[in-house]
């Protein structure tokens, strides 16, 4: 047998250990170039498709090739770890270092070059449904299928440098051991799981107070203390697994009367040290699928919110303000009636008209609009709030996230009238010749005379979503901002498909990029399961043989591998609701209504793939013990 045979029959031999690592390498190099190809389309050029699409892409290619990078780098650590018998034994049959790092070398890169042909092969294979639902998403025609070599040669010049970047690095930080270790190999006698007091209480107070922070955080103060809360959540974690899991199982184990119970001696004190042993990977698969959990539930809650969001921000499908004195009113206004009827879309036309003050306040001009007109011009727009004053009142507009009124009162004319405001509150205009909009009651509108005015024409239009191209070419003739600000004219199709290709966008790479975190956390907790498996069949093969029934063996079997699937899983669901619940009052500022909706479909998605996976994994891992027993 020569060396590399020795090499292949290695990975042949571990298959079902190297399983999930090569699955997830494979998805890997797969989602990569599926977007490879996607970046290198030739119709990328269309102007159908925004630019920023190509760009987001290639953003995601620099997450995955990191990710991908880190991921197994870990997986090739701790498969070494489990091989440290084996290796031992090679030893004591002349094998050098240098042979044993050869051989690491040559079985990585083999999995690599295994996986990166399977992964373009299957990507090459769906290619076309990629196209196809990207072109969904982005509201585009579907691109074509095309032969993708700047793709091929990118993912595989790429993957094959991770992957042996990865076999030097595993090389260099292997650990030396004495022979006597090696061959005692995960054998080896381990110390009674012990936890830090002091470090569990340190656990429960970093994630108490990142809750709280996170939960109590308002608007424009989420930003601020992102950093802080993930890192008080981070380190919270890490001993939430690392001391305060084993705290809490010793606490446990110290109730006699719960502890003596049943098969809860033998769960209880298995899993002591499986929460030791598994305090890192619990961490990482909690962290990876928060992450996971937190960028699908955001990106779904904003490209769902695109059409309410555009409606907020332009209330009608078609907006002209003007001066009082422009002359090209008229002949704008008759050019886009024409255009809509001609194109065959029914409106209705409606207008508002607002006064400038005389006197700035606070260094801004102010416009007011009397409060009737106001309430009937929202009342006709598609989404806008009514305001309600009292008789000494005046309501004024925020114009950006974080602005303030500063005035506790302002003079309108005779009138002395108090100030109202509500930053959710969004104005149905902006100013030509003013900086801030208010809204007044009606006599006191009705005592300014002589003073500058505007007003606003809004059209109301049933299939809006259809009129991009009328509204691009209307944008073109008219222009959107007319000479000395005399008009600015406005459309709300263009800005929506826009938007939605952009939300779409962010999606799309989001959902693909999730999933693969997803799966490798998937990954992570099989790895994990079966180098397990030989010390479970000989432990539970031993316990039987004083008595263990069958259905107390499925019943232990059971618990501890839902805790090892679910344990990190539910933390990463707390820490993401917890985050949406944050986010949502910075969404508010956004004119985003709610996370609730889309933040529930990608939660409960994930437990229904996690039950699934659980449900298999935990029926093969029986076989496999009950077959050692029979």
């Amino acid at each position: 047998m020569t060396f590399r045979q020795f090499a292949f029959n290695n990975v042949t031999r571990n298959k079902r250990t190297y399983a999930a690592f090569f699955l997830s390498s494979v998805f890997s190099v797969m989602i990569f170039f599926v977007y490879a190809m996607f970046i290198f389309h030739p119709g990328i050029v269309d102007e159908e498709i925004n630019a920023s699409v190509a760009t987001g892409m290639m953003v995601a290619e620099y997450v995955i090739f990191l990710f991908a990078f880190f991921f197994l780098l870990y997986c090739v650590g701790a498969f070494l770890k489990k091989r440290e018998k084996e290796f031992g034994i090679l030893f004591m049959h002349g094998m050098t270092p240098l042979q044993r790092n050869l051989l690491i070398f040559m079985e990585n890169m083999l999995i690599g070059v295994v996986s990166i042909l399977f992964g373009i092969i299957l990507g090459m294979v769906l290619g076309k449904l990629f196209f196809q639902f990207a072109g969904f998403l982005l509201d585009v025609q579907a691109l074509p299928f095309y032969w993708p070599w700047k793709a091929i040669v990118l993912t595989a010049v790429a993957f094959l440098v991770l992957f042996a970047a990865i076999s030097i690095f595993t090389v260099l930080f292997l650990r030396k051991r004495s022979l006597l270790e090696l061959l005692q190999g995960s054998q080896r006698p381990k110390t009674e799981p012990k936890a830090s007091i002091t470090l569990s209480v340190l656990s429960a107070g970093l994630l108490g107070v990142s809750y709280l922070l996170a939960l109590l955080a308002d608007g424009m103060y989420v930003p601020l203390l992102l950093l802080p809360v993930t890192a008080m959540t981070i380190g919270g974690t890490y001993l939430l697994f690392t001391q305060l899991s084993v705290f809490l199982i010793g606490t446990m184990k110290k109730r006699r009367s719960f502890f003596w119970k049943k098969t809860n001696l033998l769960t209880l004190s298995d899993m002591g040290y499986r929460m030791k042993d598994n305090a890192r990977m619990f961490f990482l698969v909690c962290i990876v699928s928060t992450v996971a959990f937190c960028a699908v539930g955001t990106l779904a809650a904003l490209a769902g919110s695109i059409q309410e969001t555009v409606v907020r921000t332009n209330p009608f499908a078609f907006e002209y303000q003007t001066k009082r004195d422009n002359p090209d009113k008229q002949k704008h206004l008759s050019m886009l009636e024409s255009e809509l009827q001609k194109a065959g879309f029914s409106y209705e036309k409606h207008s508002l008209h607002m006064r400038v003050l005389p006197k700035k306040v606070n260094g801004e001009h102010i416009g007011v609009v009397r409060l009737t007109d106001y309430n009937t011009f929202a009342d006709e727009a598609d989404s806008a709030d009514k305001i309600s004053l009292g008789e000494r009142e005046i309501f004024l507009f925020v114009r950006w996230v974080g602005d303030s009124v500063d005035s506790p009162t302002i003079q309108v004319g005779d009138s002395s009238l108090t100030v109202k405001t509500d930053p959710s509150v969004v104005p149905l205009t902006r100013g030509l010749s003013f900086e801030r909009l208010a809204v007044v009651p009606d006599a006191v509108y009705d005592s300014l005379q002589g003073l500058e005015e505007e007003t606003l024409f809004g059209y109301n239009v049933p299939n809006w979503k259809e009129t991009k191209a009328i509204s691009i070419s209307l944008e073109e003739e008219i222009g959107r901002l007319g000479e000395e600000e005399q008009y600015y004219f406005t459309t709300r199709a263009p800005a929506y498909h826009s938007l939605k290709q952009m939300a779409n966008t962010a999606l799309f790479i989001g959902l693909f990029v999730g999933v693969l975190f997803f799966v490798a956390a998937a990954s992570f907790l099989y790895f994990r399961l079966y180098t397990d498996l030989e010390n479970d069949k000989r432990r539970y093969s031993a316990i039987s043989k004083i008595g263990m029934t069958e259905g107390e063996l499925t019943r232990i079997v059971t618990i501890q591998i839902a805790m090892l699937f679910f344990v990190p899983i539910l933390v990463a669901i707390a820490h993401s609701i917890v985050a949406f619940v944050s986010l949502q009052s910075l969404l508010k500022l956004m004119l985003i209504a709610s996370v609730v909706k889309p933040t529930a479909i990608v939660l409960i998605s994930f437990v229904v793939v996690q039950t699934i996976y659980f449900w298999i994994i935990r029926n093969r891992y029986l076989f496999h013990i009950k077959r050692a027993l029979s």
